[in-house]
């Protein structure tokens, strides 16, 4: 357990039955506590930050190494961020894999970007470094940021606000952090619980209703990946046929604005047996000897990629592509809406008796 001095010198824990705070399996403070100190501030109006951090692909982990290497993780996460935060700050389990930061007199957002820059740092190197085991970049942490009294007077105000910011995080891709912002983060709308199911429904629902109006293919094809790029907050999705990239939407937030073809035999030779591939960090590909798609990533600064073929009835017509200039941590869901897209492009493509090329 991490001995943080802070607590030592903060009234609010000198008053408090400390040693019966801690949560058993991470040795920080508990949701009780940390929540306690929230409350505590907000009484003295003592400015601060409040950080809900989630461990990204957790259920993942646990499913598949095991609860005893999910707790592992969890005790290792919960160390690292109170090592990063230091004397900033407290740190508490809020539940299950989401953790709870407090860091009193701290608002200002330059030093909170600090902060969270520092934590997401030393969270990547402790990921390599003793998680190797689980493949290096399968977990992450996401965090969303609210400040007293900027963003909310109460603890349910700031708890909303911070975690909208946490939900904006998820979106644009995970293993980042948000700090909240009025003008762009007020009109978020949370997920509530049990709507998962609902809005992959919706979601697919919406690449049929893009994909088939009565407008031409190329039109819809590009309506499709605008909206990807848009839902999703992805730099480059294209789709390419086996010469050219034949229609593409690019984000308006995208650091690169040029993207080019890169040859579909790249994708084909480490796709699996249904034509998916992604990566999460460039370098894996170096690693497994596929030189050439790592050198054109790097040629058009491209951190991780998700591709899909575009077939159907055994004939394959091209690739459906997605690129990051950033890591990201590529979602089930994700991954299954892309397959649905390349899939439904290929049997409108069969239909129409066309190819990519004569759009």
């Amino acid at each position: 357990m991490v001995d943080n001095k802070l607590l030592k010198d903060l009234p609010f824990f000198n008053e408090q039955e400390i040693q019966y705070s801690y949560d058993g399996l991470t040795k920080v403070l508990n949701r009780e506590m940390i929540t306690s100190y929230v409350d505590y501030l907000i009484d003295q109006k003592i400015p601060f930050s409040v950080l809900l951090s989630d461990v990204d692909n957790f259920k993942y982990v646990n499913d598949t190494y095991g609860h005893m290497m999910g707790d592992h993780v969890l005790y290792e996460v919960a160390q690292t961020i109170q090592e990063s935060i230091g004397e900033n700050g407290v740190v508490g389990r809020y539940g299950g894999d989401e953790f709870m930061i407090v860091l009193p007199n701290i608002n200002e957002y330059k030093e909170v970007w600090e902060i969270c820059h520092n934590l997401n740092k030393n969270m990547s190197a402790m990921m390599k470094d003793k998680l190797r085991a689980m493949g290096g970049s399968s977990i992450s942490l996401t965090t969303g940021v609210s400040r007293y009294p900027i963003d909310g007077k109460n603890y349910n105000s700031l708890v909303d606000t911070a975690d909208k910011a946490l939900y904006r995080g998820k979106y644009k891709g995970r293993n980042c952090f948000i700090i909240y912002l009025a003008e762009k983060h007020a009109n978020i709308v949370l997920k509530k619980e049990g709507e998962a199911s609902f809005k992959s429904m919706d979601m697919h629902a919406k690449v049929f209703e893009l994909l088939t109006h009565d407008k031409s293919l190329k039109y819809s094809i590009r309506s499709l990946l605008q909206y990807l790029s848009s839902h999703f907050m992805i730099d480059h999705v294209c789709v390419q046929s086996s010469e050219r990239i034949e229609v593409s939407a690019i984000h308006s937030l995208s650091k690169n604005k040029e993207f080019e073809y890169i040859p579909n035999e790249l994708y084909e030779n480490i796709a699996n047996n249904i034509g998916l591939f992604y990566v999460n960090v460039r370098h894996i590909l170096s690693q497994i000897r596929q030189n050439k798609l790592f050198d054109a990533f790097v040629e058009q600064n491209i951190s991780s990629a998700l591709s899909c073929s575009i077939e159907a009835y055994g004939k394959v017509y091209g690739v459906l592509r997605a690129d990051m200039t950033s890591k990201r941590v590529w979602q089930s869901s994700e991954m299954d809406l892309f397959i649905t897209s390349a899939r439904l492009i290929g049997i409108l493509l069969h239909n129409a008796n066309t190819t990519l090329e004569e759009l």
